[in-house]
């Protein structure tokens, strides 16, 4: 795997000699110093007047190393005046490099730092003096938000229909679909305990579940450990019947303390037509 280091010695030399960058900016966990270990990628921010046309270049991120593959995500994506490009270089590290404009430093001045930026970052390269004035990190990590009762609501609705509907897709052994339906709730799974994490008072909560041993209690996170199965029906079952009892748990505990109806009428009725379809399943009746 690339040195990282050496990697972003190369990235800086690269840039201080490219006109259409003004500056470099680290962010992530090597900008912090924390959750480091051999695997960790390194986040670039890569900042000037010249972003867009370095987006349409392909060529500059192949300077650094062998790549072995690279995703881009538009700023029409992105809804906002920047974009990125996911770099793996052949020996496998990554690098997460941003495209933006000096107007992304000059939001953070006026209006303070972004959640990215305040939980640190380390400016690599200014040749322009774009990064003066940037306030200092604190390190602070973005507060867990609770959710608003519509969006409470549509997660419990999206969640438990998909709860209805996967346990036709197991009765008849069309797996691929349980499998895909139940990725879909598992997204409603992650938000819901990303707010039971907020309402429980968590200090954090990372990204896509990122370290969520850390952030949920421990009988939440073993729980979770029997909510995925293999691709057959039985283990299926059990673990349609786990995921929908830490959704229905955790549920409970984010309307209550949100002061929110409760919801477990709907749990134990979606409970109920699962145990009649899979008893329809196992008796050849389906």
């Amino acid at each position: 795997m690339e040195d990282p280091e050496a990697l972003r010695a190369a990235i800086v030399a690269w840039a201080r000699n490219d006109v259409r960058v003004e500056a470099v900016v680290q962010t992530g966990s090597r900008a912090r110093g924390t959750g480091v270990d051999a695997f960790s990628d390194l986040d670039v921010e890569i900042i000037g007047r010249g972003w867009r046309e370095l987006f349409a270049d392909v060529s500059w991120s192949g300077a650094f190393g062998r790549v072995l593959v690279s995703v881009s995500t538009t700023p029409e994506e992105f809804a906002e005046e920047r974009a990125t490009r996911l770099v793996v270089y052949g020996g496998g590290r990554k690098v997460d490099f941003t495209l933006a404009g000096p107007e992304r430093l000059e939001g953070f001045r006026r209006e303070g730092l972004d959640d990215l930026y305040e939980r640190g970052h380390l400016v690599l390269l200014d040749k322009t003096g774009v990064t003066e004035g940037l306030p200092a990190a604190t390190g602070a990590a973005p507060v867990p938000r609770r959710p608003g009762r519509e969006e409470f609501d549509h997660a419990v609705a999206e969640f438990w229909f998909e709860a209805t509907q996967v346990p036709i897709y197991l009765a008849r052994g069309d797996l691929w679909v349980v499998k895909f339906r139940d990725t879909t709730m598992k997204e409603f799974l992650l938000d819901m305990l990303q707010w039971y994490a907020a309402v429980e008072g968590a200090a954090d909560v990372w990204h896509i579940g990122h370290r969520m041993d850390q952030w949920l209690p421990e009988h939440i996170w073993k729980a979770l450990q029997e909510t995925y199965g293999r691709f057959d029906a039985a283990d299926g079952w059990r673990a349609l019947r786990a995921t929908n009892r830490v959704f229905a748990e955790v549920a409970e505990v984010v309307a209550e303390r949100c002061g929110f109806a409760s919801c477990a009428g709907l749990a134990e009725d979606v409970g109920r037509l699962v145990d009649a379809i899979e008893r329809r399943a196992r008796e050849g009746s389906f």
